[in-house]
């Protein structure tokens, strides 16, 4: 008899375990099914993987297998990867140096400018960068300190530290030119953004005058086709543009009223920089009269090792570009990000060399990979893929990572989750991800229990506004929130 009870307590505890798994599931099926059973959801394609990472295993799973369009839930990914594989306080070096000599104030020499593939170059986004007007003014002043009043020499520009390529392959033709959709080139200039000033007509549907382009690049040409929308109807422009093409074509409606801003890519973000500095030069009294070239991959990359530099500007730590990725979802940023990796991996700075970086990390710390497609960094391409599984599983195997963890969004309070799970107490951080039919949360949540659990949310193929999806998944989350 002691012998039979001995071997049957291993299995009692099997079979309670069993039995509490069932439970569990149930209970979770019980409370999560009305909400997905959402008439918004009834034609969409619904992926969801709730982990309960503490115990390694999934509560609650629906298509989790699946691949799933990610849009900027992609940026999880990436930033994670960065993170991992370039260093929390790794920087972003851009170097300006000189070779010559100045005699009675005149430079004859050449002036050179080492593009990093740094994001931030001249953008006022974050505390550690300056505007780029501040940029060029102290680029210049520099110059100015070093006794010239003249320059007579060259100006070269050197974006090859990322391939010529500057828009991922997948990228679609209507988001190019528009802000979002900005080329990430070796060397990038206030976000790789102008904005577009446009005075709407006075009467619905009259043409719309352009006021002023800021900052300019004035080898560009602009045809406007906007025309005046209905007060209070938004942006409805698209511009149209390209890598290096200096024809921009926009088109659509501003609302009727005030001057209305509309925010474009750059096309060459090399070029204009070498614009800027020439005239701030002229601004400080520095007679230019020297001549502006713009290096391609093909051109010879001058051997600056006896050169004298004149300064380096250095952009924030990786951790806090991280956070400002993720925080506004910006593409440029996580575009960059895989490029770096894949220059700091290999030597050249491309999108696929990068996706196949990453992709091989994600091995390597135990993510089954089976089935991710990754097109891009910033989750832009429609034809990225990846499964709530997949994303769950690379969140718990992060949630010891403090860094990582702070520079995803907190649900409720900042970036592009601030509209949220608002009474959710600062307990959830989910990266957002949105793009027409595509609507994604993932991150992680810690419920009232004090167990922590990473999610993936997916809806895609869905016809109805992201806000209202948004509004459905809000729910599972703040359901997950109360267990």
């Amino acid at each position: 008899m002691k012998i039979l009870l001995k071997k049957s307590v291993p299995l009692l505890y099997i079979l309670f375990f069993l039995t509490s798994l069932v439970q569990a599931q149930v209970s979770w099926n019980s409370q999560l099914k009305p909400i997905l059973e959402d008439s918004l959801l009834k034609r969409a394609q619904v992926g969801i993987s709730i982990r309960d990472i503490t115990a390694n295993t999934l509560v609650f799973e629906k298509n989790a297998q699946q691949a799933f369009t990610p849009a900027s839930n992609l940026k999880i990914v990436t930033t994670a990867a960065a993170l991992e594989l370039l260093g929390s306080d790794y920087r972003f070096v851009t170097k300006v140096l000189y070779t010559g000599n100045i005699e009675a104030g005149n430079f004859s020499g050449t002036l050179y400018v080492k593009g990093s593939g740094d994001p931030t170059l001249g953008s006022d986004k974050m505390t550690a960068a300056g505007s780029y007007q501040t940029l060029v003014r102290n680029w210049v002043t520099a110059l100015k300190n070093k006794g010239i009043t003249a320059f007579t020499g060259n100006l070269v520009i050197d974006p090859t530290h990322f391939g010529y390529n500057a828009i991922p392959n997948d990228y679609t033709w209507g988001d190019i030119g528009n802000y979002y959709g900005a080329g990430s080139y070796g060397l990038n200039i206030n976000e790789n953004q102008n904005v577009i000033a446009i005075k709407p007509g006075t009467s619905l549907g009259s043409i719309t005058t352009i006021l002023s382009i800021t900052p300019k690049d004035t080898s560009c040409v602009y045809v406007n086709h906007v025309k005046t929308g209905a007060a209070g109807s938004g942006d409805q422009s698209i511009v149209y543009s390209s890598p290096y093409n200096p024809f921009v074509y926009i088109e659509g409606t501003v609302p009727a009223g005030s001057t209305y801003n509309v925010k474009a890519s750059i096309s060459d973000p090399a070029r204009l920089l070498g614009q800027l500095l020439t005239k701030e030069m002229a601004v400080q009294g520095i007679q230019w009269k020297g001549e502006m070239r713009v290096l391609t991959q093909d051109d010879t990359i001058p051997d600056t090792t006896n050169w004298i530099t004149l300064l380096e500007q250095r952009s924030p730590r990786l951790k806090e570009i991280a956070v400002y990725t993720n925080l506004v979802s910006n593409n440029l940023y996580a575009e960059c990000l895989l490029k770096e990796i894949a220059f700091n991996k290999t030597g050249i700075g491309s999108t696929e060399l990068g996706a196949a970086a990453v992709k091989k990390y994600l091995k390597k710390i135990g993510v089954d990979t089976s089935g991710l497609v990754l097109r891009d960094g910033s989750g832009m391409s429609p034809f990225n893929s990846i499964s709530p599984n997949q994303l769950t599983s690379l969140l718990a195997k992060q949630q010891a990572n403090t860094v990582f963890v702070g520079c995803l969004p907190t649900a409720g309070k900042e970036g592009t989750v601030a509209h949220i799970c608002k009474e959710s107490g600062g307990k959830i951080r989910v990266k957002s991800g949105t793009m027409n039919g595509t609507t994604c949360y993932s991150g992680y949540v810690t419920a009232a229990s004090g167990k922590v659990y990473a999610v993936s949310l997916m809806v895609n193929k869905h016809e109805a506004k992201n806000r209202t999806i948004q509004r459905v998944l809000e729910k599972v989350l703040l359901k997950v929130a109360e267990n």
